[in-house]
């Protein structure tokens, strides 16, 4: 049973806790709201601990949502001192910045430096290319940052492994305010009857982000378990649907578009749903780079070799091939992909290469889709502008809270835009604690927001999956399709690849292989290739050099 924790902090706000994944509201009112409409959804009880700093109550919200006092309810008095078992804190520790000594960490423990080695290593081909006038660490994925003064980097305190159930290991309470303690707690009850009960905030609204909105959808405090399975891929029958043998030393990438199969400078797409040829031919050079998209509304498979570029379109038996500018990067941050030349810009289509009005002066080109192309300059707004008609429109970011400012775009493209915020004087290096942000690219609102620290994300590619159906970045997984915060991985020490579809595969403990489907990371040695057929196929390179598709289980469903 997940526990929320809210506490409520000097700075005027509210914090909610829920198993590693922290939110910042602007009172406990808009807390309860997202913690009632989680309970009904996952028709689950909340047992709920509101802190105040000086004393604590405990209520439960039941399975509709409504509170109901907890066993433990009555309020109790801080102790008047720390036991005398307890270390005594380092004397630096007094001069500690205020962002410092109330940074709340997103982990058990603190295996940023190590998640930072294995994730730089992780970015896609999609996020990879090497301009020189797009922003540092992910070309295409947001605005250059402007000169900003130096900032000292303030070390977030490193934690030694605690066990789960310790009094350190608990989440860190923020700084005591001055209202006295039972005044709060009852001011507290009355904003809960006020806001739970009657839910005086829709869900889905602009006031409530990371509203749980399916009983489908995981949740990010739910309990993730690391399991066996005799399974090939979890939920999928063993049995294959077809199979297809393949040179030894070949290099396969799989889609929904096809199965794209390279051996020297033989080059084949298999049939996704049957495993047949779709098309055989030859390659001068291994291809850098393959992406389903879509091009003048049509869907195909498209992929980069050198300075040419092939695209097969759905329905067809031949590829369409292009010449490339001269230096020319991709990017399929976007549905569409984005072709940048010096200060040229370009787009597939159906006849060839489409010319892409450059974006004004100061502003930067981040993802095309749906004819739309995404700019910005560094502090927003979003600009979309209809590369056919030329119509443009403005996209403001609702910013996450008072005083908070942009200080690294991540990533735009697939209808959201993921940006970090903190304030003034945090960079991504400076170990403050901040707010990584998904907004919708339709109207700007936010989607989900993370209370997380630099040291974690602060330098961390968004890494989108095949299908378009999730992303994360960090620890942190997305559900890419309604911008949701999925899961945290850091209490299990999991570590996210490239997604393939809703399942992910990833490594755990001593880099054992896994795959995370639903709650659990199944220990396997399966190398998944792709989720096709609106998830209802999986892909499997197997070590026998061959490609094999399993079908789902008819008794499994979606979690």
């Amino acid at each position: 049973m997940a526990r929320a924790l809210i506490s409520v902090s000097q700075d005027g706000f509210t914090y909610l806790t829920l198993n590693g994944a922290t939110s910042r509201y602007s009172d406990t009112g808009q807390a309860m709201t997202y913690l009632g409409d989680y309970a009904r959804e996952t028709a689950t009880q909340v047992p709920v601990t509101i802190d105040d700093g000086n004393q604590e109550v405990d209520v439960v919200l039941d399975e509709t949502g409504k509170i109901a006092p907890a066993a433990s309810a009555s309020p109790t008095p801080p102790p008047s001192q720390e036991p005398s078992s307890s270390p005594a804190a380092p004397a630096s520790d007094g001069n500690r910045s205020t962002d410092e000594s109330t940074t709340t960490s997103a982990t058990d423990g603190d295996p940023a430096d190590a998640q930072s080695e294995r994730h730089q290593q992780g970015k896609t081909d999609a996020e990879a290319g090497n301009g020189d006038d797009y922003p540092l660490g992910t070309p295409f994925s947001g605005p250059a940052a402007p000169n900003a003064p130096t900032v000292k980097r303030t070390r977030v305190r490193k934690r030694a492994p605690q066990h789960k159930n310790s009094p350190q290991n608990r989440p860190q309470r923020l700084k005591k305010i001055t209202v006295p303690g039972l005044v709060l707690i009852g001011i507290v009850i009355l904003m809960i009857g006020a806001f739970v009960i009657p839910n005086i905030v829709p869900a889905g609204s602009q006031d409530s982000p990371q509203t749980i909105e399916s009983e489908q959808q995981i949740n990010p405090a739910s309990e993730l378990s690391v399991d066996k399975t005799a399974d090939v891929v979890p939920g999928f029958d063993n049995s294959p649907t077809w199979e297809t043998k393949i040179p030894k030393d070949a290099s396969v990438t799989a889609s929904d578009r096809g199965v794209l199969v390279v051996d020297g400078g033989k080059l084949e797409v298999l049939d996704s749903a049957t495993g047949k040829s779709r098309y055989s031919g030859k390659t001068s050079e291994a291809p850098t780079f393959a992406v389903d998209t879509i091009i003048d509304d049509k869907p195909a498979l498209l992929w980069q070799a050198g300075d040419t570029a092939e695209a097969l379109m759905d329905g067809e038996d031949k590829p369409k091939t292009y010449q490339l500018p001269e230096n020319a990067r991709i990017t399929s941050a976007g549905k569409s992909v984005l072709i940048k030349s010096g200060n040229r810009l370009s787009t597939f289509g159906v006849d060839g290469l489409v010319n892409v009005p450059t974006p004004e002066s100061g502003s930067t080109p981040m993802a095309i889709e749906n004819d739309e192309l995404f700019s910005s300059d560094w502090n927003g707004p979003v600009k979309a502008k209809n590369i056919k008609s030329g119509d443009e429109r403005s996209v403001k970011l609702e910013a996450p809270a008072d005083g908070l400012q942009i200080i690294k775009w991540v990533s735009a493209g697939h209808g959201k835009a993921v940006t970090l915020w903190g304030e003034q004087g945090a960079s991504t290096n400076s170990g403050h604690r901040i707010q990584l942000v998904v907004h919708s690219l339709e109207d700007g609102s936010i989607l989900s927001t993370v209370t997380t620290t630099t040291d974690i994300v602060g330098e961390m590619s968004w890494v989108r999956g095949q299908g378009g159906k999730r992303a994360y970045i960090g620890p942190y997984l997305f559900d890419l399709e309604s911008g949701l915060l999925l899961m945290d991985t850091s209490s299990k020490d999991i570590h996210l690849s490239e997604p393939r579809g809703t399942i992910v595969p990833c490594t755990v403990d001593n880099d054992d292989s896994c795959l995370l489907a639903g709650k659990h990371a199944y220990r396997t040695d399966t190398n998944l290739l792709a989720l096709t057929n609106d998830g209802g196929t999986a892909i499997v390179d197997g070590a026998d050099s061959t490609i094999r598709a399993y079908e789902k289980s008819s008794d499994t469903s979606e979690k």
